[in-house]
């Protein structure tokens, strides 16, 4: 269908450039209630979204070129259709009035780890032997039962190209464990629900996974609320990923985008402090990596056709450069560097226990039930599900209540340890400890 497609592309009337991104899909889906399979099932599916691009003038007379752009999805029984729904994207593309750039052209992509062969070989084989890990780990945790787990293993392969003659390939895999643990008391019953996503299976440790989570979902039966006060928050491992990633509202994310720098939404200047308060703890380092072996977010290339880069974002709390897709590095005129990838943050010197020290009281946080922060301000706000208190030898499991803070204040004087996760599409130390923090509780 591509070729036909291309064709097509060429000959429509208002199709100034394209950009066109088959999607190839094999998933495998394992389903358990209980110790009782529920449903197993493999689904295949095949879709081109296509990018079109339309240069007009813009809308009040006399005003200069402008570009628009619209997306279709095509499917295989779309051949028939192709004119006209390549149309339509046109009508709307010419909608919209935006300053004109560019798409990437012909690049030579690196070479980058993707693809699972085990996954590849044998998903269904994969996703039992994960389960059964599971189930084998469970049966030895007291008063913790599995109530339902899922596996999706997917292969997808990616094929690219546009106007300008960028051209290329990629094969990857996915593998997403969702489990959800019921643990029993005396007079109650506590639920804790995770997920995990990565592109190898060999990057999930199962048993020790299945047998962190149960100790969690134990703890969380005896826990009480948090005092309220300003005190040291140690945050690690999955509830470290939402405080610094958020899903999508990364204030250290979004903050150095050349999408938010050209929309004057962002302050941040390179060769400048992104930190609000005079640094006292370790230097922050990071890094937008497209390369990181296995990393849920890198790839040969982004969706627009840019190679993979790892690219210095912030060196020791100092702006080093925006990344930026094509279209944005266009209106900033500065280098492309594709879309952001995986984050990775430069470890501190500390042991992961030195960061506990102190008589307290201190709060480690482990789990969040929701975490809100403000992308342009890099104010906070994050909901426990389960942390601990550590005062005086003692720990006390607690659950409830909340942290907050402005996260360029707190990295100022925060404390990262020398051990590091790989946690699919973050690589960094392992938690970090902020010395004041306002807890929210009792």
């Amino acid at each position: 269908m591509i070729p036909q497609l291309v064709d097509a592309l060429q000959r429509q009337e208002g199709v100034h450039d394209w950009l066109l991104r088959r999607m190839q899909k094999k998933s495998t889906q394992y389903y358990v209630i209980g110790r009782q399979t529920e449903n197993r099932r493999t689904v295949h599916s095949e879709e081109i979204v296509v990018t079109v691009m339309n240069d007009h003038r813009a809308s009040k007379e006399g005003q200069a070129l402008v570009r628009g752009e619209a997306q279709v999805t095509l499917l295989p029984a779309d051949g028939p259709q192709l004119k006209h729904r390549l149309s339509q994207a046109v009508f709307m593309a010419g909608l919209a009035d935006n300053p004109l750039y560019g798409l990437p052209g012909p690049v030579s992509y690196p070479r980058v780890q993707l693809a699972d062969a085990e996954m590849q070989k044998g998903p269904g084989e994969v996703a039992e032997h994960l389960v059964q890990q599971l189930l084998e780990t469970l049966a030895q945790e007291n008063g913790v039962r599995l109530s339902s787990a899922e596996v999706f293993i997917e292969e997808n392969e990616i094929t690219l190209q546009n106007s300008r003659g960028a051209s290329g390939s990629q094969v990857s895999t996915s593998l997403l464990l969702d489990f959800v643990l019921l643990a029993t008391g005396d007079m109650d019953e506590m639920e804790a629900q995770i997920a995990f996503r990565r592109r190898r299976a060999a990057d999930l440790d199962v048993p020790a996974l299945a047998r962190r989570q149960a100790q969690y979902a134990r703890d969380a039966l005896r826990a009480r609320p948090p005092q309220t006060g300003t005190f040291p928050v140690v945050v690690s491992d999955e509830a470290l990923t939402e405080l610094l990633m958020s899903e999508g509202y990364s204030p250290l994310i979004l903050r150095s985008s050349a999408q938010l720098k050209y929309q004057g939404l962002t302050t941040w200047e390179t060769g400048k402090t992104i930190l609000t308060e005079e640094p006292t703890g370790d230097p922050f380092t990071m890094y937008a990596n497209g390369l990181l072996p296995f990393g849920t977010a890198s790839g040969r290339f982004d969706s627009e056709g840019l190679p993979g880069q790892r690219t210095l974002v912030v060196e020791q709390g100092v702006l080093s450069r925006f990344w930026a897709t094509q279209r944005y590095a266009d209106y900033l005129q500065i280098p492309a560097t594709g879309q952001f990838g995986n984050m990775e943050v430069n470890p501190g010197a500390a042991a992961f226990e030195e960061l506990f020290a102190g008589p307290g009281p201190l709060y480690h946080i482990v789990a969040f039930s929701a975490m809100s922060p403000d992308p342009i301000t890099g104010n906070f706000v994050g909901e426990i599900r389960l942390g601990y208190e550590m005062h005086q030898g003692q720990c006390q499991p607690i659950r409830g209540g909340s942290i907050s803070g402005n996260l360029f204040a707190a990295l100022a004087s925060a404390q990262l340890c020398q051990e590091t996760a790989f946690l699919g599409d973050y690589f960094g130390p392992r938690a970090i400890r902020f010395p004041r923090i306002t807890v929210a509780g009792e």
